[in-house]
């Protein structure tokens, strides 16, 4: 059984109370029992079912009670909302109370004017940024800013936050151990050629033995001797002596220091009084797979998988010997006088031919377990042997420099240095966007301790960094602005004057990079994105977001734009139209390009309250199930 309704009608608020009683009643004692789980969802059920569809923000409501005490009702609701009881509706269509004898009804409407203020989508904060609903006075739509108006003298709340909450604006880029940040260890072997000939001048007047000492020594400036060590190998090819009683003997020979094969004491392997570098010969002849075998077995004995191997080979000349001599290869014979293109060049017919082969397959296989070979020519031009050094660098996965005099090879040495000192990482861009209204700057806001947070002060506004990884909370702006306020929107990209690692990676192409953020941000060189790389979508610019977005080009490592908006509900992907709020708008930045991507970031701003709402406090619905219980 239900219970007859209470009804209370009150400025516009419209209460309805129902008893839903089941069960039994005993003549001497029953229990009433009311179970408030089932009533709360049956209320939200009964409020939910008349706010739909049409009627989900009404701007009328009508009750009609059918009943055979219909002229009571009829005097209770003109009690409740002090209108006297008619027998039809009013042509001016004002709020009344009729009450039909034929259909046994007392009937009660209320307009717009008699609800709730808050209910009037005129005077409202509800707002339409497309501008088709008649409530709407005025939206002006610039490249990048909006400003809304219904002549209602309202402040409306904005907000705004990125689609993404990691904004991931930046490129993959080369830094430095002085940028600070962390990199892997390294292990490299200086391979030097000890021929005769090292012991001659260069152009310049100083030995070739000692510039490619000095070279060395400038190498390690740009290592850590934290975490990096350095080995160094000779080769040469001497004739029969007391060491070497056999016709040509090849030699790669390690130095160590105080004992090791590798070494991070730099300090004992540059000594110019008796360090290890002094120790470097100058006689015979060149044969660089001596240097070669020695170095790669070196590494693999001493190095691992951690640490990045690299091999510097440095020759002033041709291999030379005039003999035949087999070498084997990883089970593969090099002969002298046969044919091999082990990598792009082909040897065949010389004495040599064994060894050259040999040492480029060296590089090859070496660089299969992780070691990059480079390769140095110095010395006259025609001693050189581009051609096979730069197939041994090939092969190796570096590079080949040829070096006529030592301020070249000097700069060889600090190109090597300076490329497998430093490492590529992902840095995030420092930026900040920037909102403002009526003159008024707004800079981002970010919940939580910012305190490790880079940022710059500029016009004495603080500008935090919005694209930091590490920050506690994503970045967001809030405000309010009155009817006809332009709200303008940009960002500003800036430089780094500290980069610091972070434990993030990212993974692209089967590589992974770790990701940097910048630490101390300056307003040196700093760019401000121009009205032309911001963009404010609505609805009903679809085609044009489409346009934007379908020729984005975006990292790997970076989240797909398309994907987000739908991650988010503000587009659909089979129909390709935003799906967004009433109140809300895309703002797309165009930042600066990366490697290989676009750098796009989205906005989401949202100004009042949107027409999806259901407004509250129209009308209650209150159902109460009541279990009735014989008593014991």
């Amino acid at each position: 059984m239900v219970t007859p309704p209470s009804v209370s009608i009150t400025d516009g608020h419209l209460d309805i109370s129902v008893v839903n009683m089941t069960g039994e009643v005993d003549r001497d004692t029953t229990r009433a029992l009311v179970n408030a789980t089932t009533s709360q969802a049956d209320s939200t059920k009964a409020i939910e079912s008349l706010l739909q569809g049409e009627c989900k923000r009404p701007d009328n409501v009508t009750m009609t009670v059918q009943s055979d005490f219909y002229q009571a009702w009829g005097e209770h609701l003109s009690e409740e909302t002090g209108y006297e009881v008619l027998s039809s509706n009013p042509a001016d269509g004002s709020s009344n109370l009729t009450v039909d004898d034929t259909a046994e009804t007392a009937r009660v409407y209320l307009n717009q004017s008699s609800l709730p203020p808050r209910t009037n989508d005129s005077q409202n904060s509800v707002i339409d940024v497309t501008n088709k609903s008649a409530y709407m006075q005025n939206v002006s739509i610039t490249g990048n800013g909006i400003a809304v108006d219904k002549n209602a003298n309202n402040n409306y709340t904005v907000y705004a936050e990125p689609v993404v909450d990691d904004v991931e604006i930046g490129t993959i880029r080369r830094v430095s151990a002085d940028d600070n940040v962390t990199r892997r260890p390294l292990d490299v072997v200086f391979v030097v050629d000890e021929s005769g000939s090292m012991g001659d001048d260069g152009p310049m007047g100083t030995e070739k033995r000692e510039s490619t000492r000095e070279a060395i020594r400038n190498f390690t400036t740009y290592l850590d001797s934290d975490i990096d060590r350095v080995s160094l190998v000779g080769f040469q090819e001497m004739g029969p002596d007391s060491r070497f009683p056999y016709d040509h003997p090849n030699y790669g020979r390690i130095y160590r220091t105080n004992g090791n094969m590798l070494t991070n004491n730099f300090e004992a392997f540059n000594d110019t009084s008796g360090g290890t570098l002094e120790k470097l010969q100058a006689d015979g002849w060149t044969y660089t797979a001596g240097g070669m075998k020695k170095a790669t077995a070196l590494l693999e004995l001493r190095s691992n998988e951690s640490r990045d191997k690299i091999i510097v080979l440095l020759s002033d000349g041709k291999n030379t010997h005039n003999h035949e001599e087999d070498w084997w290869v990883n089970g593969d014979t090099y002969e002298s006088g046969q044919t091999y293109t082990p990598n792009i060049e082909t040897y065949s017919g010389e004495d040599e031919t064994g060894t050259n082969a040999a040492t480029v397959q060296m590089a090859k296989l070496a660089r299969k377990t992780g070691v990059t070979t480079y390769s140095v020519g110095f010395g006259i031009q025609s001693n050189i042997p581009d051609d096979f050094l730069e197939d041994v660098a090939d092969a190796g996965g570096g590079w080949y420099n040829y070096t006529s005099n030592q301020d070249e090879l000097r700069e060889a040495f600090k190109l090597i240095a300076k490329r497998v000192s430093s490492t590529q990482q992902i840095g995030r861009t420092p930026l900040s966007t920037n909102l403002s209204a009526g003159g008024t700057i707004q800079p981002p806001q970010i919940t939580g301790n910012t305190g490790n947070v880079a940022n710059v002060t500029k016009n004495g506004n603080t500008f935090l960094n919005a694209n930091d990884p590490l920050a506690p909370s994503s970045f967001s702006h809030s405000f309010s602005v009155g009817g006809g306020d332009m709200v303008n929107f940009s960002a500003s990209t800036y430089s780094c004057n500290e980069w610091v690692a972070t434990s993030m990676t990212k993974t692209l192409n089967g590589s992974t990079y770790p990701v940097t953020r910048c630490a101390n941000m300056s307003t040196t060189n700093a760019t401000t994105l121009d009205k032309n790389n911001v963009s404010v979508f609505t609805n009903t610019d679809s085609a044009a977001f489409n346009r934007n977005i379908s020729g984005t080009n975006t990292s790997g490592w970076q989240t797909n734009l398309t994907d987000a908006v739908v991650n988010r509900s503000l587009y659909n992907r089979t129909s390709n139209k935003l799906t967004l709020a009433s109140n809300e708008v895309l703002v797309l930045f165009d930042f600066p390009d990366g490697k290989n991507t676009d750098n796009k970031m989205l906005m989401l701003y949202t100004v009042g309250l949107s027409d999806r709402a259901a407004p509250t406090g129209i009308i209650d619905f209150e159902v109460s199930n009541v279990k009735l219980e014989r008593g014991s």
